[in-house]
């Protein structure tokens, strides 16, 4: 089913970004405005909201689309995939990770293969965590489907 993010979803996410740029101060500066100001954009106290221009600012610094991504499959609707499938499918990404950055290590020497496939794995990681976050972020309190099923 296709959806919005709620404003909630949003700063969440953009607060993800901005941890992912370096912080509020980095941020202010990729921005030309007041860490102040991040901090009151990721705030879910605070009415203002992260622009499209800023999100995608900070998304280009990141190198991921944290906020433009998760809008995209929740148009999308790929709700699907429930949070405890989200939740393996990254841990097995993260697995892989952990297996390229020891073979990468094992020789004692990095070649730029090794390089670009740890960068590979470990974006593939990020996109999977992102995922279950996504859905983690859509629960909603009440009776799960897992009770009294087997």
């Amino acid at each position: 089913m296709s959806r919005a993010l709620t404003d909630g979803e949003i700063k969440a996410l953009f607060r993800q970004l901005v941890k992912a740029c370096g912080g509020v101060e980095a941020c202010g500066v990729e921005l030309a405005c007041k860490h102040q100001r991040v901090s009151l954009l990721q705030n879910i106290n605070a009415p203002d909201m992260p622009s499209f221009r800023q999100i995608l600012t900070l998304e280009a610094v990141a190198g991921s689309p944290i906020v433009t991504g998760a809008a995209a499959r929740a148009i999308e609707g790929e709700e699907d995939e429930t949070l405890s499938a989200a939740v393996v499918d990254a841990v097995q990404a993260a697995a892989e990770a952990l297996g390229a950055v020891h073979a990468m290590e094992a020789d004692g020497e990095r070649t730029e293969a090794e390089i670009r496939n740890v960068q590979h794995v470990t974006q593939k990681a990020l996109r999977e965590i992102q995922e279950a976050a996504d859905a983690a972020a859509r629960l909603k309190p009440g009776k799960t489907g897992s009770r009294g099923a087997g």
